[in-house]
């Protein structure tokens, strides 16, 4: 390694060994250069899986835009925070546009949270299993995370928020308690059971509730939001998933935070929003026109995840070597645990090397290394499941 004459900052020893390569990744790579097709089962971005916002569409609604003037208000433009306060209002959950400040990525609006209420080496705790980009944004601020476990019942398979467990997860220095409803990749929710039985527990520390996969339910009780929570809440959405747009950069953070602490919150929040000045006045400008195409999107990629969903339970259940039929009812993503002892990571490698069929291996995720968990999306192109899933049937004989 290079000497610098300088340092770097020390939030990168937080995050681990960056140069590490990921051997699953570098071998897919080495197959696709060498010419090989591999049937990529783990692709999640709807750009590339024929999901894509209509082009037609979006460049008509972007040619039609007056780009020519700048309007720097910190929390975004009313107009465009008046069209998202209107979808909350629809869904029954009663707001303001002055609870609303949008940010240029759900991503982005994390780490307004985590400057808003944390200081250095304060701990956040998040879901396990539950999605690896938490590390990064949680060391990038100089933070510590701490995982709580989700509750798996033993006879359904599913993966539930428990409140006690939770609970029993907080620390003094605890400053901020993540849920993602629906989860990725487990598809637990923030029931309306859920919250009740938080709120008995009467903990102050503030809530981050990342909504972004809201929409995508497709059995089991609903994802909700309290209505007057006795705890500080940040619900965090944006376009990605909502209207397939991430190249669209989108996000925003909605406070419904009791009426004691607000306001203040707000404040803070607004002065944070105001330091960066980062969502463009483009997709503000064009969020009224990109909002009613919602129904027809997220009914298109419900389509693809019913089906691909029927095709997984199909090969889940013609597989003996398949030990849990997954239970995920929400998102997408699905889980197959397999019935061997080998580690998640050599099978995946071992698969991809053999048969040229890409999956990710639960505990990238967090699942238990003890575990041989492999998981897929839910938005693939359907004869590309079809056919990987084909040629795992094969393999795992």
């Amino acid at each position: 390694m290079a000497d610098f004459p300088f340092s770097f900052s020390n939030r990168f020893q937080l995050l681990g060994d960056l140069n590490s390569e990921n051997k699953n990744y570098q071998t897919k790579q080495n197959l696709e250069k060498s010419g090989k097709t591999i049937l990529d089962l783990t692709i999640s971005n709807p750009t590339k899986l024929g999901l894509e916002f209509p082009p037609g569409a979006l460049s008509h609604i972007l040619s039609s835009l007056d780009l020519c003037q700048y309007d720097p208000i910190a929390e975004g433009l009313e107009s465009t925070r008046s069209v998202i306060v209107s979808e909350y209002t629809n869904r029954g959950i009663q707001t303001k546009i002055s609870d609303l400040v949008l940010t240029a990525s759900t991503s982005e609006a994390y780490s307004y949270i985590f400057k808003l209420f944390t200081n250095p080496g304060d701990e956040i705790l998040t879901p396990n299993p539950g999605y690896p980009l938490f590390s990064f944004l949680i060391g990038l601020e100089n933070l510590k995370e701490v995982h709580y476990p989700l509750k798996e019942d033993p006879k359904t398979g599913k993966w539930i928020y428990s409140a006690e467990t939770i609970a029993n997860c907080v620390s003094t220095k605890t400053k901020l308690i993540v849920l993602v409803s629906p989860a990725n990749p487990t598809g637990s929710r923030t029931t309306g059971r859920f919250w009740k039985e938080w709120e008995t527990l009467g903990i102050q520390i503030p809530i981050l509730l990342d909504e972004v996969f809201v929409g995508y339910e497709f059995s089991g009780d609903p994802h909700e939001i309290p209505d007057s929570p006795n705890f500080p809440l940040l619900v965090c959405n944006g376009f990605s998933k909502m209207l397939a747009l991430p190249q669209l950069k989108l996000g925003w953070i909605l406070n419904q935070s009791p009426e004691l602490y607000r306001s203040e919150i707000q404040k803070n929040l607004g002065f944070i929003a105001d330091t960066y000045l980062s969502v463009n006045s483009p997709v503000q400008l064009a969020t009224p026109e990109l909002i009613p195409w919602k129904t027809m999107i997220q009914n298109r990629i419900r389509t693809r995840i019913m089906r691909n969903l029927a095709e997984c339970h199909f090969f889940s259940e013609g597989n003996p070597k398949i030990k849990n039929k997954s239970a995920v009812e929400a998102g997408w993503y699905f889980l197959f645990e397999i019935d061997l002892e080998r580690k998640d990571e050599d099978l995946v490698l071992e698969i991809l090397s053999k048969t040229n069929v890409f999956v990710h291996p639960g505990s990238w995720y967090g699942f238990s290394h003890n575990r041989c968990i492999l998981i897929v999306s839910l938005i693939s192109e359907e004869e590309t499941l079809r056919k990987g899933l084909e040629v795992l049937q094969s393999y795992l004989k």
